[in-house]
């Protein structure tokens, strides 16, 4: 399904990122349409594929996770298999993403320690070379994605 995107929908989509409990009656009311005709605009959406899931945004300094990293893993197209089923089994990671350039991969983890970490590079290094930076902040966050 396919859905062309107006300004409304694109309206739409900010709100619900910005805050995805907001009700469909709240939502229209900002948009200037009835909660129905927001509901289907949103089932349209969700049905094209355009929004994949609701999710709840968390703290994760608060849950005991205070160290993010970013790791570059170098390793040889022979071996993407093997590293994408490794990253998939690491509760630590939160996204692995295949980049251009000198490396195959960027894989963002959080964990709880200095040594946690330590951990998760000694289970990558066997795949290849890698290479860590720790997150010191995040002073730029761009969410919610808007249309450019």
């Amino acid at each position: 399904m396919n859905v062309n995107l107006d300004r409304t929908h694109l309206a739409i989509l900010r709100l619900l990122q910005e805050n995805a409990r907001l009700s469909l009656a709240e939502i229209g009311r900002q948009v200037g349409l009835s909660a129905p005709a927001v509901a289907e605009r949103v089932h349209r959406l969700e049905q094209a594929g355009v929004i994949r899931g609701y999710h709840a945004e968390l703290d994760l300094e608060a849950l005991g996770y205070g160290v993010e990293a970013i790791i570059e893993l170098t390793t040889p197209a022979s071996r993407y298999p093997e590293a994408l089923a490794q990253a998939r089994r690491m509760p630590a990671v939160r996204s692995c993403r295949h980049v251009s350039g000198d490396s195959a991969f960027l894989i963002e983890v959080v964990v709880a320690s200095v040594s946690q970490l330590e951990r998760v590079i000694a289970a990558l290094s066997p795949l290849g070379e890698t290479s860590t930076r720790l997150v010191l902040s995040t002073p730029v966050a761009k969410l919610p994605w808007q249309a450019p």
